[in-house]
């Protein structure tokens, strides 16, 4: 060790690096026209999210659908639609900025 610290000098520390999974993101809730910014879980389902979202875009979790939008690859594939209820929020890769958009169900 004195050795290579006499040839080499002291190394500076390594980097430190978190590769804990995110756990919360703040993304934008789009619903007619309106933008709310919110915090989200990401450990929640779709079912979790759309009655969170209820008192914010006043429909019931049943009418309402939703649609996630990443940021960095709107223009390669578009919005991706949560339609499945039981699907944790994080297998979507959701982070900071991205946008869910909220439209009613039609008949």
């Amino acid at each position: 060790y004195h050795e290579l610290v006499t040839q080499y000098g002291v190394l500076e520390p390594l980097a430190v690096v978190d590769l804990r999974p995110q756990s919360r993101a703040k993304v934008e809730v789009h619903f007619e026209g309106k933008v709310e910014v919110m915090n989200i879980r990401l450990d929640q389902t779709v079912a979790d999210l759309k009655k969170q979202l209820r008192t914010i875009v006043q429909l019931p979790a049943n009418n309402m659908r939703l649609y996630y939008i990443d940021q960095d690859m709107v223009k390669a594939f578009g919005p991706e639609e949560m339609k499945f209820n039981t699907r944790a929020l994080h297998s979507f890769s959701i982070r900071d900025g991205d946008e869910i958009h909220v439209e009613p169900k039609t008949k």
